[in-house]
């Protein structure tokens, strides 16, 4: 994935705007995998959606309810890929991861108090 589809996914996440990633009513995923929404959970991921929350998720490309040991390997994978660093060669592109990996450190950390609640 190039830097610039990584920019537009961030973008698109951060504003909100998903192609086709409904959940089917009758279907709801979760970290430990496909999950009955009748079932008596208290976090049903559906009726629980936070579009805000749910765009960290994307940005760090972990499944939606992931725990936090997932959620830290994406963020460290994420860094790692698109970390200023790897750029240093074209300042336009060293600017741009900056801003990608502030955006990941954001999401990263958001995710962190929202899961420690």
């Amino acid at each position: 994935m190039s830097l610039f589809d990584r920019l537009s996914k961030i973008v698109r996440a951060e504003l909100g705007i998903h192609h086709n990633h409904e959940i089917p009513i009758d279907e709801v995923y979760t970290a430990e995998g496909l999950k009955n929404p009748s079932s008596n959970s208290t976090k049903d991921p559906v009726r629980n959606h936070d579009p805000r929350i749910a765009g960290f998720y994307a940005n760090l490309e972990v499944p939606y309810g992931s725990d936090i040991e997932t959620v830290r390997k994406g963020w460290k994978k994420m860094v790692r890929k698109y970390h200023p660093d790897l750029h240093s060669s074209d300042t336009q592109k060293v600017k741009l991861a900056n801003e990608i990996v502030q955006g990941l450190n954001k999401a990263y950390e958001e995710l962190e108090n929202h899961l420690r609640k």
